[in-house]
């Protein structure tokens, strides 16, 4: 596991510090379903408005649907064509604008799918 901690002038919280935002993948290694779900059990435990977890994911797995992957791939930005083609998944995120119990506009869905992703 690649470790670059953020330099800073405050102490920051480990978690926090050790982040780091890989653009280095292993394109041979695949995802474990285990993992695809631990990832999705994760988003969701986020906090969201009215408890309406308004995410949304498209999960693309190289190794189980390679056309699909390939036409997520495509919808990147060049630039980010060229770390993510190595990916063995990509993840599309959207979020629903209206709340499912009144119809109302949500207006913290892209703060709160933010906080799941």
């Amino acid at each position: 596991m690649i470790q670059k901690p953020a330099e800073t002038e405050q102490k920051l919280a480990s978690i926090i510090a050790e982040r780091w935002s890989g653009k280095s993948f292993d394109a041979s290694q695949p995802v474990s379903d285990e993992t695809i779900t631990a990832l999705c059990e994760a988003a969701l435990w986020a906090p969201s408005c009215y408890g309406e977890a308004p995410w949304r994911y498209v999960i693309c797995n190289k190794f189980d649907d390679a056309a699909s992957w390939q036409q997520t791939l495509e919808c990147l930005s060049p630039g980010n064509q060229t770390w993510a083609v190595n990916a063995p998944l990509l993840i599309v995120t959207a979020s629903q604008a209206k709340f499912t119990h009144n119809g109302l506009e949500n207006r913290w869905n892209g703060y709160d799918t933010g906080a799941a992703a």
